[in-house]
């Protein structure tokens, strides 16, 4: 009786063997299909909600990895919980965190970007940019 591929084998190809567990990227598209849903009266106040909500994710991701680190660090002993908070960028982490620092901006604000470029009637019509 012949054995059956598994999908990850057949996506792979005959020749090809997958790790256990291992896992093919998935790329989305970069913008979403239909019309953005307009919750309140004023466009203005769903933009503000959508700023919100996207920074709520933004500030949850990044609480949960500096809280995974901390913990490592600690438990690992690298680094004395205090180091964490004397801590002093020099110039070059300084600069790359401000460009971390402007390209969340970007994201966050995106919606406003839409706005401004295609006016207030048309806001419902068109999806912001993915992040």
């Amino acid at each position: 009786m012949a054995r059956k591929k598994s999908p990850v084998r057949k996506a792979l190809g005959a020749g090809k063997r997958a790790a256990v567990g291992a896992r093919q990227p998935i790329s989305l598209p970069r913008r979403a299909k239909g019309r953005r849903p307009q919750f309140y009266e004023d466009p203005a106040v769903d933009q503000l909600f959508a700023i919100v909500t996207a920074l709520t994710g933004e500030i949850s991701v990044l609480f949960d990895r500096v809280d995974t680190l901390e913990r490592l660090l600690t438990a690992s002993r690298v680094l004395p919980a205090q180091a964490i908070e004397a801590y002093v960028p020099d110039e070059a982490a300084a600069a790359q965190r401000g460009q971390r620092r402007d390209e969340l901006l970007r994201r966050v604000f995106a919606v406003l970007e839409l706005y401004a470029a295609t006016g207030p009637a048309q806001i419902g019509s068109k999806a912001a940019p993915a992040s």
